[in-house]
Formats: C-alpha cells, sequence, structure tokens
C-alpha cells in the first residue's frame, strides 16, 4: 500500500508499505503519478534492474531529488543497501586499480553514491556528502569498509603466508584499516605474527614493538596508533612480550654457537637489566684474510668466559691490523710483523692520534701476540716466534692521559636554569651526578633499599654498588656496598623514584629503581647514554659554553670531577674525598688535588674575577691578601657568602665585626666593597632616587623658610648617601663600564 497520509504545506507524508516517508508535494505531480514513480523506483531496487544499467536510478534520483531518494530507497531498506553494496564493491575495485590513498578514518559514503549514479546520458550534478542528511549513514559506511575488506583482504592473506610486509597495502588503505583487516582473520593473523616475530630470533636480532609495528606497517607508522584495531593491539604486544622472553634465553645460550671460525659476524648478547645488551664483532672490517683467521682464533678463546660488553679492543686489533697490511703488501700472518713494522706503526699513528689512542691500541695487539705465541693457538697458521709490541715502551704514560675537566660555573649556572625541560627522572639523575660524584653504572644500577637513615637526626645516606672497585673490595674483605651522605631533598625525590618504579620492580623481579616503561614499548633501564644525549643537546640548543666560549661537551664524570673540586675548594680532606667517592687509595685523590691547584692559582687574578663575577679587585684590595686568602676569596665568591647590596664584601674576617652596615651610608663607600658593570643599572637607580630624594629635602626647608639646612645632620647624610652613590658610577662608567 502506497498512499499520501498527510498534507503538510509544501509536503506531504506517505505511507509507503507501512513506512512513513516524508516527500516533497507538487501540485503538477498528483498522487497517482506520485504513487507510480515511487513503484517503479522501488522495482528497480528490488529486481536489481541496477545490475544492468543505471537508468532507473538515475532517473529516480533527477524525479525524487537526493534526500527523498534515499529515503524511498531506505522504505525498502535490505534491497536499497544491497544496490549501495553492489556499486560500493565496484567502488572499491576502482580505488584499488588506481593510484590514491587513503587517509580517513572511515571511507566516505558519497563516493559510492556518486558512483552508482554515473551515467554518461544523465548528469546529476550534486554534493552527495549531504544526501544523508536525514538518514543514519552508519550502515553505509559499514558497508563500504565491508566492500574494501572483500578486495584487500585477498590480497593480504598471500603476503602474510610468505611472512612479508603489509607495507604497501597500509600505504593504500591505512594502518588503521589494515589492523581491522587482520583482525577479521584472527588465526591468520596470529601464524603471521608469531612467524615475523620469529624471524628476528632466527637472525638473533632483539625483537622490539617498533620494529614490528614498522616491519608490518612500513616507517611512517607508529605504535599504538589511535584508532587502531584494540584487539591487534594487544595481540601484537603479547606476542612482542612472548618473543621478547624466549630471546632473553636463547640468545646468551648460542653465544658459544655464535662464536665460530666459519662466521664473519659474531652477535653476542649479555643480559642488560631487564633486556639484553648487544655486542657485534664484524671481522669483515679485517681486509687480510689469514689475519681475520687468527683474530678469530684469539677472541674465540677471549669470549669463551665472561664477555665484557665495554671491552673494545678488538676495533683496535682491526684497525692496526689493517694499518700494518697497507704499510707493507708481503704481510700475510701476524708472524710476519716485526718491531720495525711495530715502530712504524707508532710513527705514523702519532701525526693522526692521541698517544693515550695508540697506547690502547698496542696493549691490545700485545694481548693478541701473547695468545699467538702460546700453546693455546689453535689457529693452524704460522706462530709468531716473539712479540714484536713488548719491545715498545712508553715513558710516562699516565702523562699522555687526558684529565677529566670538571664543569666551569658559568655552565653550571646556564644549564641549571634549563633542566626543567628535561623530564623527572633525568633531573634526578642529573641531581644525583652533582650532589654524589657517583659513576654511571652506580647510578644506573641503583636499587630500591638504596636509602638509609643515618645516625644524625634527619641524615639520610645513598647506598650504592661500587662496581669499578668492587673485586678488589673483595678481595680486601670490604662490605659491597658503599654509603655516602646525601640532602634530604635529593632523598625524598629518590624515594618519590622508588615508589613510582615499584609495580615495574614487582612485575619483572627486578630491584632496580629506574626502569620506566614509555607507552608502546618495553620496559627498561636507565641508559646513561641517553641521558648524557640528552643534556648536551640542551647545551646545543642554548649555545651553553665555557670560559673560553667554546661549546661545551658534557659528560657524566665530569660531575664527580666538579664535586671534588667544590670539596677542595672548601677544604675537605683527602680522606673525606677519599670516603665520598669510594676509593680505597689516596692516589686518585692527590692526583686531583694537584689538577686543582695548578688550575684555580693560575685563576687567582683579577682578570679571572672579572670575567667570573664582572668584578675588579684594585691593587691596593689584592695586596693585602695572601695567595691562599686570595684562594678562599674565590671560592666565597663563588658560593655567594659575601654578596652584599649589589656586589662583594671583601673584608677580611680578622678584622672583626662590620661597622659600615649600622651607619646610614651601609657599603656604598666602604672600601672594602667590589662591585662592577653587572650592579651599574642598580647603582644609578640608587643615585637618581637618592637625588630626587634631596631635592624634596631641599624643597621642604625652603617652603618653610630654614636657610642654614646644609648644617643639618640629616642633610648632611644623605648628601654623603648621594655623593657615595655618584662616585660609584662614575667610578664604573670612568673605567670603561669595567668595575670597581
Amino acid at each position: 500500500m502506497i498512499k499520501i497520509i498527510q498534507r503538510i504545506t509544501a509536503s506531504a507524508v506517505w505511507d509507503i508499505e507501512g513506512i512513513e516517508v516524508r516527500l516533497p508535494y507538487r501540485k503538477e505531480y498528483p498522487e497517482p503519478v506520485m504513487r507510480k514513480k515511487i513503484e517503479e523506483y522501488r522495482s528497480v531496487l528490488e529486481n536489481r534492474a541496477y545490475e544492468q544499467d543505471n537508468i532507473g536510478l538515475c532517473e529516480a534520483f533527477c524525479f525524487f531529488g537526493g534526500i527523498a531518494f534515499v529515503a524511498i530507497g531506505l522504505s525498502c531498506r535490505e534491497a536499497f543497501l544491497r544496490c549501495f553494496s553492489y556499486y560500493a564493491i565496484q567502488f572499491a575495485q576502482e580505488w584499488a586499480d588506481g593510484e590514491k590513498c587513503l587517509k580517513s578514518k572511515f571511507i566516505g559514503y558519497e563516493y559510492v553514491f556518486a558512483k552508482m549514479l554515473e551515467n554518461e546520458t544523465v548528469t546529476i550534478q550534486y554534493d552527495f556528502r549531504y544526501i544523508l542528511d536525514r538518514a543514519d549513514g552508519g550502515d553505509f559506511c559499514q558497508i563500504n569498509e565491508s566492500a574494501f575488506a572483500e578486495h584487500w583482504i585477498p590480497i593480504i592473506l598471500p603476503l602474510m603466508k610468505s611472512g612479508l610486509s603489509l607495507a604497501e597495502v597500509s600505504k593504500r588503505v591505512g594502518d588503521v584499516r589494515v589492523s581491522r583487516y587482520l583482525m577479521q582473520i584472527p588465526d591468520q593473523t596470529y601464524a603471521y605474527l608469531k612467524d615475523v616475530a620469529d624471524s628476528y630470533t632466527r637472525r638473533r636480532e632483539l625483537i622490539s614493538l617498533t620494529k614490528m609495528n614498522t616491519f608490518i606497517f612500513g616507517n611512517d607508522s607508529r605504535t599504538g596508533f589511535t584508532g587502531a584495531s584494540p584487539d591487534f593491539l594487544k595481540l601484537l604486544k603479547q606476542i612482542t612480550e612472548e618473543e621478547t622472553e624466549i630471546q632473553r634465553t636463547r640468545f646468551i645460550k648460542e653465544n658459544r654457537k655464535e662464536i665460530s671460525l666459519q662466521k664473519d659476524m659474531w652477535s653476542l648478547y649479555q643480559k642488560h637489566g631487564t633486556g639484553l645488551k648487544l655486542l657485534t664483532v664484524d671481522f669483515r672490517k679485517v681486509n687480510q684474510p689469514s689475519l681475520r683467521k687468527e683474530i678469530k682464533c684469539f677472541l674465540k678463546v677471549r669470549f669463551s668466559g665472561h664477555i665484557r660488553f665495554s671491552d673494545r679492543s678488538h676495533l683496535s686489533i682491526f684497525d692496526a691490523a689493517n694499518r700494518l697490511c697497507e704499510m707493507d703488501d708481503y704481510i700475510r700472518y701476524f708472524s710476519d710483523i716485526d718491531y720495525m713494522h711495530v715502530k712504524k706503526l707508532q710513527l705514523s699513528l702519532e701525526n693522526e692520534m692521541d698517544q693515550s689512542k695508540i697506547m690502547t691500541m698496542f696493549s691490545a695487539c700485545r694481548t693478541l701476540y701473547r695468545y699467538l705465541c702460546s700453546d693455546e693457538n689453535d689457529s693452524k697458521l704460522p706462530k709468531p716466534h716473539s712479540n714484536p709490541f713488548e719491545s715498545l715502551h712508553f715513558v710516562n704514560a699516565k702523562k699522555y692521559h687526558k684529565n677529566t675537566p670538571y664543569i666551569p660555573d658559568k655552565v653550571i649556572s646556564e644549564l641549571s636554569g634549563r633542566l626543567g625541560e628535561l623530564d623527572e627522572m633525568n633531573r634526578l639523575v642529573f641531581q644525583i651526578f652533582s650532589e654524589t660524584g657517583m659513576r654511571a653504572k652506580e647510578v644506573a644500577f641503583l636499587e630500591a633499599d638504596c636509602l638509609e637513615t643515618a645516625r644524625y637526626e634527619g641524615a639520610v645516606k645513598l647506598k650504592y654498588i661500587p662496581y669499578k672497585t668492587l673485586k678488589a673490595r673483595r678481595r680486601n674483605g670490604i662490605g659491597e656496598h658503599h654509603t655516602v651522605y646525601i640532602s634530604a631533598e635529593l632523598a625524598e625525590k629518590i624515594e618519590m623514584q622508588i615508589t613510582a618504579s615499584e609495580e615495574l620492580r614487582r612485575k619483572h623481579d627486578l630491584p632496580y629503581i629506574f626502569l620506566h616503561q614509555n607507552k608502546g614499548y618495553k620496559v627498561s633501564m636507565l641508559n646513561v647514554e641517553y641521558f648524557i644525549k640528552k643534556i648536551n643537546t640542551l647545551i646545543y640548543k642554548y649555545e651553553i659554553c665555557d670560559d673560553g666560549g667554546e661549546l661545551w661537551n658534557f659528560t657524566s664524570r665530569q660531575c664527580r670531577k666538579t664535586l671534588v673540586v667544590n670539596m677542595i675548594e672548601n677544604g675537605a680532606t683527602t680522606m673525606e674525598i677519599v670516603y665520598q667517592l669510594g676509593h680505597l687509595s689516596q692516589s686518585t685523590v692527590m692526583q686531583y688535588y694537584a689538577e686543582v691547584k695548578s688550575a684555580r692559582l693560575a685563576e687567582m687574578n683579577t682578570e679571572f674575577l672579572k670575567a667570573q663575577f664582572h668584578l675588579l679587585l684594585s691593587n691596593e684590595q689584592l695586596t693585602t691578601f695572601s695567595e691562599e686568602e686570595r684562594r678562599l676569596l674565590y671560592v666565597d665568591f663563588r658560593l655567594g657568602k659575601r654578596r652584599v647590596e649589589f656586589g662583594f664584601c671583601t673584608r677580611k674576617l680578622c678584622e672583626g665585626a662590620c661597622k659600615s652596615r649600622s651607619r646610614s651610608v651601609h657599603c656604598a663607600n666602604c672600601p672594602h666593597l667590589c662591585t662592577g658593570i653587572k650592579y651599574l643599572p642598580f647603582w644609578k637607580q640608587l643615585l637618581q632616587d637618592q637625588d630626587e630624594r634631596v631635592q624634596e629635602l631641599v624643597k621642604g626647608y625652603q617652603q618653610v623658610g630654614i636657610a642654614d639646612y646644609k648644617e643639618y645632620i640629616e642633610y648632611r647624610q644623605e648628601k654623603q648617601l648621594l655623593a657615595a652613590y655618584r662616585n660609584i658610577v662614575e667610578t664604573i662608567e670612568g673605567s670603561g663600564g669595567d668595575s670597581r
């Protein structure tokens, strides 16, 4: 039954087979005509006449208009949606044959309607984006998505079976859409992800969520991308974590298999916190095959026990071997190398590298030759009769090592103002380095029980393992842990970090407090190298330079040296420094003393003070200070202990308490005041304010008829202060804006 049940001005409500549809009412098309048109349109949909041609659809659209076209179509909903699906499949095929890439979250239904009404004889100009204003477009979007899935899933399946990347498909239809397609075929997807994950293990490559995601979807993809199927992301994370656990056990067990003379690339692993650390030994860097074999035999023995991943001595051996072969074409084996070759190598290296690096290279080669000359050598190649590197000795070797510099005050000051750009954990790490002088590994491996209450009220101790001296401590019967006093502020921050990492420690059964996990990534430990990179990024960003104008390059060890310098300058004894640093002897600390003394005494002059503080001590002031007093004066300046209004005080403590501060002029005309260009704007403001005060005072006297005001104590005091301010301003400006 199709009939009008109500007329409302320019529209009419129709009953179409029990469904109410509101259509435009036009007098030129009476009810019988409209009824016939509706029946014809419904017949096209129900009989699928559109599969032969779309003339019927186009005529209906032109007659009814876009919104009514959809409304009448939905009166026979199943048939209309089937029609839409028919053209959605065609649209999906055309899209696949083209070159366009889908970027939107949903595929627009307007494209399908445009395809549905595309005809050479009937031209329809319409903005199809508004065609569903009065209808729910969800079904249409779903049909469209299903059509695309129907087309692309058969393309994805063979790629998955072959273990190939889906990046090309993802590029065409988007990561989100591919993740949804994959969860429509869960069994195949699970097998695919397991195979991809296993491929990393087969080639001894560490797996990660990022690597998996990049392989599947392409380089421009991100883990945990918005809109992706939650089930897919959960499955991907689950499989990655499972494979990680397999690798943690398997990779270390397979190290011995990896150490093979037949392989030119060794990938060796060691446990590092929650993960693994990789050491790659690439023998292809050794140009001479026979030398390569001898080095392999040596490293096979060297790595047969505990593998030290900090050991990079093999790189020095590789470099030395290549250089020796370049110097002499006849060298085939290490037995062909004699003292003259070694001496020639030394002379050539002195022109291009530091002496310390040469010594490192020769030490590694010396160790190699000891093996080659021994009975352990099973290379089956000619055995050297002697060790040519033993004949070469370096005199005063310690002098060739570059000492770690301390961080200049200027750098510390500027850097401290930028630390707020780091995350909370990295700020804490920097504070630990600065306050304690701990080494990188000692900080990275701080454990949950690292805080101890000291015997002094309110004092806290930080407990850690000094790994560098651990073996020596054990030999000497000293406890494995070392403790140092820390500030209450630092202790509170460490306690917060302990609490923040509690869940991760419990989950992974690890004691370390610097565990962290970014969204979409596996749990990891503190990476000190990354921390140093972040600090240097700040330094480069804000161009933080040393006193000589050179861009500073930060290392964690500099904090240790800087702490020692500060302790020495503040009168710390040798034993106090030895304890603070966890040393077992005084030798290193005595070296520090010598460095600091020579460096600081050279700086204790007026030019240094001028550069550091924009101050200049007069010769009259300096002559009253001994060398030691001058050093202590610098320390006080640095610590801000002698700061007064707009400058520093150079008064000696032996002179007793300062009396100037009880007088009306305070420090302004005191001979012990040390000020300079840095404070000139403040002095100018004081001079201006005081001049106005004196003028107001004179004006007040004149108004009441006082003529002898210049004899008043009040006036004389204010004039004296005005003269003191003017003298300071003129002195600073008269010295070229330098200082007083």
